[in-house]
């Protein structure tokens, strides 16, 4: 189907020309999103970086002319501008990341925190999985409120801040014997 089709498909029946669209197109707008973001991302936001590139594709669709420009080459453009900026939001936020750990690791040695500690906080934060360890993490490193984690993982404010609660007592319970002595 060449592009004319397939738009004019969308504009009679937009579920399901929107479904071939992205059917068509998926592959390539993940390798696209991929090479960009992959050395500092996750598949995760790899993936949110497809979405977001197909739904501002749907928000503009009135604007595509298929006599200006191919839509393969459309959506190509639109996701390796979204993967580039996604890319440097990440590449700050390690960087804020990191810059965290070196304050965090003055503190810990100045509280005489030790490096197995460390480790057990970090695997048990990490083995409370997903969505709790973002939550966490996002709330403890990165200073998010609920409202910002919630936008991000897609839960309400509300269940943000229950589960960080939830959370919290699982990581009591894990680290203990860790934590107290």
């Amino acid at each position: 189907m060449n592009d004319a089709e397939l738009l004019a498909y969308i504009n009679r029946d937009r579920m399901k020309g929107f479904s071939l669209l992205v059917d068509q197109y998926s592959a390539l707008i993940y390798k696209i999103a991929a090479s960009v973001i992959m050395p500092v991302g996750t598949a995760e936001d790899v993936q949110e970086c497809v979405s977001d590139s197909f739904v501002a594709f749907y928000n503009h669709l009135d604007e595509i002319d298929p006599e200006r420009g191919s839509v393969k080459a459309y959506l190509a453009v639109l996701t390796k501008r979204r993967a580039i900026n996604l890319y440097h939001t990440l590449k700050k936020e390690r960087a804020v990341l990191t810059g965290m750990e070196n304050e965090e690791e003055a503190v810990y040695n100045e509280n005489g925190v030790d490096a197995d500690t460390r480790m057990a906080l970090v695997r048990a934060v990490r083995d409370l999985g997903e969505p709790d360890s973002t939550i966490v993490t996002r709330r403890y490193i990165f200073g998010e409120t609920a409202v910002q984690i919630a936008m991000r993982v897609g839960l309400t404010p509300e269940a943000t801040q229950k589960r960080l609660q939830r959370s919290l007592e699982k990581l009591r319970l894990m680290l203990g014997g860790v934590m107290d002595g």
